[in-house]
């Protein structure tokens, strides 16, 4: 019983070695600039990578080899913008590093408060929680994000006036994709409201009599909202317009109930609430405006507060689009004029590459 055990532990190592030597076989090989190996173990890693951003698992032997050429484009684009110099300073890698970490928790967050978060939380590092979410640790993952970095800059360096025009989208595409989009494109009725408020410093009579003066003020004379507004900093107190929708969010913002809510959006216009003590201020609300629920058009501008239209929100989500596709287009064309198989080129044949791919 015990040989058998041993032997067992013997062939576990064997093939752990074995499947290590594998991994680093080189598969392909960029020369731009440097001789740059690409191995079966970075295309494992890339795999995985690509599979914690897409969601999907990536089977096909055919799908794998999308991802070689992937890489030997990155390698061969990275070695192109560091032959004229092009970087990126650590300091824009970590920061792109962060953004990522924060859309994991839906806030902004730094390495070292997620690292401590997580060894809170699952008792690992962040090596191994990067590891066990991309197949690769935090120092492939920011080359991974500093190489499309140097890419970005490389590309956009050369190419800004063409990405420009093409991620410039025309009239008719922004009212085609407003007419697909109008039934969603809805306002719903809101309530301008100014709020005044007197933080709580210990100083109960000046305070007390601070807030009962600006209310007082208010309601002897509406048009003096504008002298409160303006002299709020010289006066030691907030005074503060907003637009509240009439919805689940306009009650979290008030922190209110839906009730108190349907409360607020039965009064009129220049309606007074009453003073009310909080923990940490004395406060009270005006409705300075009213607006009715409406499906917007090109011309509206869904946020009261701001001048952005629908038109302009619309161009710029077609933008984004457009530019990012105009990148994409622009990686890819340069890529293959730059690309000969001297200087980036598969090194297996087609059967040994699709067996080395068969994992």
């Amino acid at each position: 019983m015990k040989k058998k055990v041993f032997i067992a532990v013997m062939l576990v190592g064997f093939f752990g070695l074995l499947f290590a030597q594998n991994d680093l076989q080189v598969i392909a090989q960029v020369n731009l600039s440097k001789k740059e190996p690409i191995t079966l173990g970075q295309l494992k890693k890339l795999v995985k990578f690509a599979e914690s951003q897409g969601g999907v698992n990536i089977v096909a032997t055919s799908d794998k080899k999308l991802v070689l050429e992937s890489l030997m484009r990155t390698k061969l684009l990275v070695q192109a913008a560091e032959k004229e110099n092009i970087k990126v300073a650590n300091s824009q890698v970590d920061a792109e590093f962060n953004n990522a970490l924060s859309a994991i928790v839906n806030s902004p967050i730094t390495e070292s408060e997620f690292a401590k978060m997580i060894k809170q939380k699952e008792n690992i590092s962040l090596d191994e929680f990067m590891k066990k979410q991309t197949g690769n640790t935090v120092e492939e993952v920011k080359k991974i994000i500093k190489d499309n970095l140097i890419i970005q800059n490389y590309i956009t360096s050369k190419n800004q006036a063409e990405i420009l025009r093409m991620a410039t989208p025309t009239d008719a595409q922004i009212r085609a994709y407003y007419e697909m989009k109008k039934g969603e494109l809805v306002r719903p009725d809101m309530v301008k409201m100014l709020f005044v408020a007197v933080e709580k410093k210990g100083k109960d009579k000046e305070e007390l009599d601070k807030i009962n003066e600006l209310h007082k003020k208010i309601k002897k004379n509406i048009k003096e909202i504008a002298n409160i507004k303006k002299n709020s900093e010289a006066g030691n107190y907030v005074a503060q317009e907003g637009y509240i929708p009439k919805t689940a969010e306009g009650a979290q913002l008030l922190n209110a109930s839906p009730e108190a809510l349907m409360e607020i959006f039965s009064k009129d216009v220049n309606h007074i609430f009453d003073i009310q003590d909080r923990v940490d201020s004395r406060q009270f609300f005006v409705i300075t405006e009213k607006l009715d629920a409406k499906i917007l058009t090109l011309s509206d501008v869904p946020d009261p507060s701001s001048t952005i239209t629908i038109y302009d929100q619309i161009k710029g989500l077609i933008s984004q689009s457009l530019a990012l596709n105009a990148f994409q287009s622009i990686i890819q064309t340069t890529y293959e004029s730059l690309r000969t198989d001297d200087n980036c080129k598969i090194i297996k044949t087609d059967s040994e590459l699709d067996k080395l791919l068969n994992w």
